[in-house]
């Protein structure tokens, strides 16, 4: 079976049909999460070896098959606990890679106006699924990338969670960063502490950005979740 594209539009108006679209490639489970101050009721993928045994059979390109999308990050809620800090009622935010959604939802549940992007559509899919009670400050778009800028304005806030896993997905990473932040914005992005996440707080520096980082601790008795704050300098007019 071919995987459709989102039509953010109409599957708004139908979150049960999206639903038994979604279940044509994967299985849902739907279980509470506290996310933005809020409790909602949110869906995750229980077949992850299903999306892993598509990827490795298909021809298609890997960063539409990408399986990792499916996990339960500990990234994404370090991150959203760390966006309870910032004033975001009407900003603009756009989440890179966002999976199932659960970074952009949170701060649309802040009062933020998100655009959630990924590259594999069936992740879009299950994010305009989880996205449905914010769906008035929330936006899906497919976004690779390698490929040109969304259009409209750029976006004072770039959010991601576990993003920074593979050293050579960096130059794709700040490329597309670098294409749609706003002057003055903020990259925000989250990781376990992992020696990738070192390797790309040298990274960052040396590719031209400002760079501090923020500890979360999530109190689950294990290691906090590291938050890069990234910006870049841009000559007075």
């Amino acid at each position: 079976m071919t995987e459709r594209a989102v039509e953010p539009e109409s599957d708004w108006q139908r979150p049960l049909a999206l639903k038994v679209r979604i279940e044509q490639f994967v299985t849902l489970r739907c279980e509470p999460l506290e996310l933005g101050g809020r409790r909602l009721e949110w869906y995750r993928v229980t077949d992850g070896d299903r999306l892993l045994t598509t990827a490795v059979t298909t021809r298609r390109p890997a960063e539409e098959l990408d399986p990792f999308w499916a996990a339960t990050w500990r990234a994404a809620l370090g991150l959203d606990r760390f966006l309870a800090g910032l004033e975001l009622t009407d900003a603009r935010v756009l989440e890179l890679g966002c999976g199932s959604g659960q970074a952009g939802v949170g701060a649309a549940c802040r009062g933020a106006q998100v655009t959630l992007t990924d590259a594999v559509g069936i992740a879009l899919m299950v994010a305009c699924l989880n996205a449905w009670p914010v769906r008035e400050r929330v936006t899906v778009r497919r976004l690779k990338w390698d490929a040109a800028a969304l259009p409209g304005p750029k976006f004072p806030w770039i959010i991601g969670s576990d993003l920074v896993y593979d050293p050579n997905l960096f130059p794709l990473l700040e490329r597309c960063a670098r294409l749609h932040l706003a002057a003055g914005g903020r990259l925000l992005l989250s990781e376990p502490h992992r020696h990738t996440g070192d390797r790309f707080s040298r990274w960052i520096i040396q590719a031209g950005w400002q760079s501090c980082e923020h500890d979360v601790d999530l109190e689950d008795g294990r290691v906090p979740i590291r938050i890069f704050e990234c910006w870049l300098d841009h000559p007075k007019d």
